[in-house]
């Protein structure tokens, strides 16, 4: 993971002296969003509704619900492992690879400026923005939560053992979390296109489900981590400035949802 932090900024850095050179007060202000977008997650209970207190509620207790039902889960997929759900599984992790989904967004936004697509590099960044905050959300859980991964057969419980060890890392899933942060984004960039949603969002999913299906991790820690993902990515298009599509008008009020 430190790898892709290291990449991560080579390619922050690369776009945004590309980027200064054109659309100088764009990078500025792209860069301070992300502290701005910081700010309102922690902010955003300050203003819920009870609409937002209810999503909430709904989502703690859906977590909560899939916890206590992990091991019985995890059982049911182990069990009906196949050949094919293998193959199909391998692929899907793909998705929620890190190493593969950072060169990708690098190659986004560098193909973007060489061909002058706006419309690109402004889903290559809100992407790379969406990926980097749920990602910072989702290393500090793994790090407090010290939860085995089901692997080691040692109990789904969370705070096991004394101490702080890097091996206990299972909640939230990094794999779901990265591919969450991004398929809302594509969704919603790309909505003229009818089929970029449901491949999107089927993607996201398979994608979680695998992480269950490799006996990697527990079925809250796949949940937990599409819930930091999707939300991220809404908070993203919601407070991120536009090269070219302002902002759908329905996502003003996204970060009344957050569970950061």
């Amino acid at each position: 993971m430190k790898l892709c932090f290291v990449i991560f900024l080579l390619l922050l850095c690369m776009s945004s002296a590309l980027w200064a050179e054109r659309q100088q007060s764009y990078a500025q202000k792209y860069i301070k969003s992300y502290p701005e977008s910081i700010g309102k997650a922690v902010s955003a209970p300050l203003s819920w509704d009870g609409e937002g207190w209810l999503t909430a509620g709904a989502l703690v207790l859906s977590a909560g619900t899939i916890y206590l039902a992990d091991e019985e889960i995890n059982d049911f997929v182990q069990r009906k492992r196949s050949d094919f759900s293998e193959t199909i599984m391998t692929g899907a992790k793909q998705f929620g690879e890190g190493k593969y989904v950072l060169p990708a967004l690098g190659a986004t936004i560098l193909g973007a400026y060489i061909l002058d697509s706006e419309k690109s590099m402004d889903t290559g960044l809100l992407s790379l923005k969406s990926f980097i905050l749920a990602n910072g959300v989702t290393l500090t859980l793994k790090t407090v939560s010290q939860r085995r991964r089901p692997s080691a057969d040692r109990g789904k419980e969370f705070f096991a053992g004394s101490g702080f060890d890097r091996k206990r890392d299972s909640f939230p899933s990094g794999h779901s979390t990265i591919v969450w942060s991004i398929a809302p984004i594509l969704a919603e960039q790309y909505r003229d296109k009818i089929w970029v949603a449901p491949a999107a969002y089927s993607i996201a999913t398979l994608t979680s489900i695998s992480r269950v299906h490799d006996n990697n991790h527990w079925a809250s820690d796949a949940f937990v981590g599409a819930v930091i993902g999707y939300v991220s990515a809404k908070l993203v298009l919601g407070s991120t400035p536009r090269l070219q599509l302002l902002p759908n008008p329905e996502l003003a009020g996204v970060n009344m949802y957050l569970l950061f």
